[in-house]
């Protein structure tokens, strides 16, 4: 399971999740918009995956991973071959690539992935989670600098071609090996046990503990404060990095493949971050984790909006930037294994859907902010500042989380809705 979502994840990261920013130049001048509208797709595009994540999480808790997964893929290899040869303007665009090629990677690989390795891991969990991550950014690193170019050398349509052939080639025919739970196999989560017959009543059953159900979870402190970090940590993040080509173009100064590669670095130092945070993750505390990873990539972003690709020290920060932000957006990880490790596996994708659909609205304002900023200031200054200040705040969220008390198989309770 880790090797097939891995591998999923790898394209899916390299081509949409980080590669979209290879798209943002040559989209923007063929259509003849604004940065502001460029950033407004792209935007509602990583937002798509919070918007739907309710409806996505209950599909994917009721049907099972796998009937989510496939369906996802074939809409985005449809999407990608219909941009490819048919592209009328931004409207025709912003429909095409919302409503199937983001809907697509958003149900597939932002809910079904994730929610497939958490149902397959107790002990090892943010291991797991966290080597998924972590190919992904290997992704970036192998298909960032590829597919830019790709469309330098033949152009958009041939990028937009091959993308949609990694996927119908390649990503269509790993769903064969996936599977949903390991319950289905006759076989028990990592870590689990299976615990002995115990009469109903009896001091065995009343010592196991169970699952929480999403009123419960609701009810915790600890679940608003990994939202709210989690919000504040996109707001941080997203508008800059789908804003990152044209920053290190156009703002600090350096080519387009200079600022493909230096990507490409992010995602190899993002690589081996991911795994030494999953390794941490399941022995040392998962607040402290997120809260120093949230500190130091605020710094990285200081670094950003100080420097440049004229001097010595502004190319000092914008490495150090790189650094800092490849070694801390591992981040996002341990959100996900700690409500996991809180809440348990039988509504992880419910209660993940729920935190990406309250914090859709920041997916959507941070990067059209950051594109009005550019348009209206001719720099990026006034949106690197407010992402440092965001992520300051949800490390402090962070910081201030109590792990939840586990339940009792006593503690019954109508199941969620």
């Amino acid at each position: 399971m880790v090797v097939v979502t891995s591998v999923m994840s790898f394209f899916a990261s390299g081509i949409f999740f980080r590669g979209f920013g290879v798209l943002v130049l040559p989209i923007r001048e063929q259509l003849g918009i604004t940065q502001a509208q460029t950033n407004l797709v792209f935007s509602i595009a990583r937002a798509e995956g919070g918007l739907e994540g309710p409806l996505a999480g209950w599909l994917i808790d009721k049907f099972g991973n796998r009937k989510v997964l496939v369906p996802s893929l074939v809409i985005t290899v449809v999407g990608y071959l219909i941009m490819a040869f048919w592209l009328p303007g931004f409207w025709g665009f912003a429909l095409i690539y919302l409503g199937l090629v983001s809907l697509g990677n958003s149900m597939g690989f932002q809910h079904a992935c994730f929610a497939g390795l958490n149902q397959w891991f107790h002990r090892r969990r943010a291991l797991a989670i966290s080597i998924l991550a972590a190919v992904a950014s290997l992704g970036g690193l192998a298909l960032i600098p590829t597919m830019n170019l790709l469309i330098d050398r033949a152009g958009l349509r041939w990028g937009l071609i091959a993308s949609g052939a990694f996927y119908a080639v390649i990503l269509l025919p790993l769903c064969f090996w996936f599977r949903n739970r390991p319950e289905d196999m006759g076989l028990l989560p990592d870590g689990a046990t299976r615990p002995p017959p115990a009469r109903p009543g009896s001091a065995a059953a009343r010592r196991e503990t169970r699952d929480y159900t999403v009123r419960e979870a609701l009810r915790t402190q600890a679940y608003w404060l990994l939202l709210v970090g989690a919000g504040l940590r996109q707001m941080a993040t997203l508008g800059i990095l789908i804003s990152l080509f044209p920053i290190m173009v156009e703002d600090k100064g350096m080519s387009t493949q200079m600022a493909a590669n230096l990507i490409g670095a992010m995602s190899a130092i993002n690589f081996v971050s991911r795994l030494v945070m999953g390794y941490l993750g399941d022995r040392v505390s998962k607040k402290t984790i997120m809260f120093l990873s949230l500190t130091v990539e605020g710094i990285g972003y200081l670094c950003l909006w100080l420097g440049d690709w004229q001097t010595a020290v502004g190319i000092t920060l914008v490495v150090a930037f790189i650094v800092c932000e490849g070694m801390m957006d591992g981040a996002g990880v341990i959100v996900w294994a700690a409500l996991g490790e809180y809440y348990g596996r039988t509504r992880f994708a419910t209660l993940r859907g729920y935190i990406t659909f309250a914090y859709a609205w920041a997916l959507v304002a941070s990067p059209v902010y950051a594109g009005w900023v550019a348009d209206r200031f001719g720099h990026y200054d006034y949106a690197i500042i407010p992402g440092a200040i965001c992520a300051f705040l949800a490390g402090a969220c962070f910081l201030f989380i109590k792990r939840p008390p586990e339940l009792m198989a006593e503690d019954t309770e109508t199941p969620a809705r």
